[in-house]
């Protein structure tokens, strides 16, 4: 038989070895992210930056403290940034990203173009972190997920991250600069199509809301000479700052400009305004000549930011605009032609804007830029002339009509996502909904005229968009509020 003093040696060996086996297990649950995480880890470090933390660390913050500072108004939306060397091209970036110090964001994407693999359409990062000498930054894989599913474009091909740079040197900046708790999500375009831009736009405004920040990493004209180089990226910086699409397009076509990631400008271009940029900033340019003396073959770099920013009309802004509304109206109405004007201060903000004509008190049309698509005074011209000829529901405007027509102007706030319907005042707001290739709008003053409660307006803009009733509370339902200075001859 086993005696009192054996038992007592059992029990205290058995508790041993679960008090191990508890402390192994607690060890191996804590670490388990570190040995099974699908890590990316650094594939230009000691190359485009060092490679040591300490090193890193100094010099980052050595080009933030470089930075001639002036804090931007508005909130920032989204940057674009150079991604060459650090040694080359990170005091441009610095210019960027002393912007965001100290900021919170829920999430960051970053674009760029594949500069080591060819393929079609565009990859989305599916790791767990990537990683840098700084640390490990979480990916945000629940929101790739969404992109992935939202179009056969997009998917993950690891071979486009692996040896990608560009990318990867952003990536030092925010681990300096942001405030913990952000998660990327990292896309890389394929071929250079249009098509492509157009739906990751699409993805991302659908998915993205007001705690995104965008980051699109390009460099400018490659290898020209001094001059040449400055030329042509002055030309391409206009584009993007005028927030001209188009142009922008036909400068790359031509190479009248360069950009190794045109596809992510264009995707930025596009879905800037979407979330509510209004302003689009330089906030400095050099090439690799102004760095290293060798201006025989250079490398353009730009820092640009894209910011919401906003102010109410003023009395006298409003009579402006009405006058250039009506003077408009009347030269093409007559003239077939559109009048010339001078602008500054706020009509040159770029703002979303609907143009209502009224006749008699009845509608006559009404047609509007939901986005901050060009400054003010221009989109109001446009629109006054989209509303008296371009509206299919009503016949164009006829001269005699003229002095019976009313002229109205919604100047709209930015798009604001709305999680919960109870936000949603009526009169205050107006609606905006999408959903599949179904979208429609209401403007705020819509519910007020038909006297609609909450309900009803939810239930109107759905009919507005080709949809049930209660579309709005489906899931692939994207619902927007927003505001409008409302104001009338």
């Amino acid at each position: 038989m086993i005696g009192r003093q054996e038992k007592l040696w059992v029990r205290d060996l058995r508790l041993g070895f679960a008090i191990f086996f508890f402390v192994l297990y607690w060890l191996f649950a804590s670490q388990a992210d570190a040995f099974f995480a699908d890590v990316r880890k650094p594939a230009v470090a000691d190359m485009f930056y060092p490679k040591d933390k300490q090193a890193l660390s100094k010099q980052i913050d050595y080009c933030l403290e470089n930075v001639q500072y002036r804090r931007l108004k508005g909130r920032l939306i989204a940057m674009i940034v150079p991604h060459a060397g650090l040694m080359y091209s990170g005091q441009i970036a610095a210019y960027g990203y002393k912007e965001l110090e100290g900021e919170k964001y829920k999430r960051v994407i970053l674009m760029g173009s594949s500069h080591y693999q060819s393929f079609d359409g565009i990859s989305v990062a599916e790791y767990d972190y990537y990683k840098t000498p700084l640390g490990r930054i979480k990916v945000d894989r629940e929101f790739a997920r969404q992109l992935v599913e939202s179009s056969p474009k997009i998917g993950f091909l690891p071979e486009a991250h692996k040896k990608e740079h560009s990318l990867e040197v952003q990536l030092p900046f925010l681990q300096k600069v942001l405030k913990k708790g952000y998660k990327i999500v990292p896309i890389i375009f394929g071929n250079p199509s249009l098509l492509n831009c157009q739906v990751l736009a699409m993805s991302l405004a659908k998915y993205a809301d007001d705690e995104t920040l965008i980051i699109c990493s390009t460099d400018w004209s490659h290898y020209h000479d001094y001059d040449t180089a400055v030329r042509m990226d002055k030309k391409g910086i206009r584009a993007v700052l005028n927030n001209d699409v188009e142009g922008f397009i036909n400068l790359i076509g031509r190479r009248s400009s360069e950009a190794c990631a045109a596809p992510a400008v264009i995707t930025t271009m596009l879905l800037a305004p979407t979330l509510g940029a209004n302003k689009t900033v330089l906030l400095q340019y050099a090439n690799s000549g102004d760095v290293s003396g060798d201006k025989s073959k250079v490398v353009g770099y730009a820092s640009i930011a894209y910011l919401y920013e906003s102010a109410p009309l003023l009395k006298s802004d409003k009579r402006e605009l009405l006058r250039i509304a009506r003077r408009t109206l009347s030269n093409y109405i007559t003239k077939n032609e559109v009048p010339e004007v001078k602008i500054d201060g706020p009509l040159t903000d770029r703002r979303g804007v609907f143009v209502t004509l009224n006749k008699n008190g009845k509608l006559r049309g009404c047609i509007g830029y939901i986005q901050p698509r060009k400054p003010l005074a221009e989109a109001v011209q446009e629109m006054v002339i989209a509303a008296a000829v371009r509206d299919a529901r009503f016949p164009e405007v006829t001269k005699s009509e003229l002095r019976d027509i009313n002229i109205e102007i919604s100047a709209l706030s930015r798009l604001e996502r709305v999680y919960d319907v109870d936000e949603i005042e009526t009169g205050r707001d107006g609606l905006y909904i999408i959903k599949g290739d179904h979208s429609g709008l209401l403007l705020p003053q819509v519910a007020i005229d038909q006297g609609w409660g909450r309900e009803e307006f939810l239930e109107n803009v759905c009919y507005k968009a080709r949809l049930a009733k209660d579309s709005w509370k489906e899931k692939n339902a994207v619902l927007y509020r927003f505001s409008a200075e409302v104001f009338h001859e």
